[in-house]
């Protein structure tokens, strides 16, 4: 089940029934894993049956979650070579040494991007503007995305806009 709490100044505080519904015991200990946006909190003890049923649920969730995006994005339409953002996964990585990025102030750990002048027989590197894109995914979650048939695009505009994709 899914509830929607506010975090208050004091915490976040879980309702007696949502902890009930769990199957914890009032009295019993706790263990909590904070990730990265999120926060699991499983029981301090558990059987075996116990375990694998919350490694199940949570798979299941894993996979509901991925379907959401998915859904978000909405499928690859087969987009032509010049606007998937896949077609030059490899070749679009740009990487300068530590002394030329320092000299140009830009930091380390910033993405970069190149600019072309064809007339100039030049390529200008710059700092992105933009912290995520597709080569932030695990190559496991892309291949899933692209298994799925996941516009990559969509997906990686998400990711470049850090918009909202998941609740209000």
């Amino acid at each position: 089940m899914k509830f929607i709490k506010e975090i208050t100044p004091k915490g976040l505080l879980l309702p007696v029934t949502a902890m009930r519904l769990a199957g914890f015991e009032a009295g019993g200990a706790v263990e909590y894993h904070t990730l990265k946006d999120a926060v699991v909190v499983l029981k301090g003890r558990m059987t075996a049956p116990e375990l694998l049923s919350v490694v199940h649920q949570l798979t299941s969730m894993s996979a509901q979650l991925l379907h959401h995006l998915s859904e978000v994005c909405g499928p690859c339409e087969d987009c032509d070579k010049d606007s998937c953002p896949y077609n030059d996964f490899e070749e679009e990585i740009v990487q300068v040494n530590e002394y030329l990025r320092e000299a140009a102030g830009i930091p380390d750990g910033a993405k970069l991007c190149a600019e072309v002048d064809e007339e100039a027989h030049t390529i200008t590197v710059l700092a992105a503007e933009h912290r995520y894109d597709l080569r932030d995914l695990p190559a496991d979650l892309l291949e899933t995305f692209m298994a799925v048939g996941t516009c990559l695009s969509r997906l990686e505009e998400h990711l470049i806009a850090e918009d909202t994709v998941y609740g209000g």
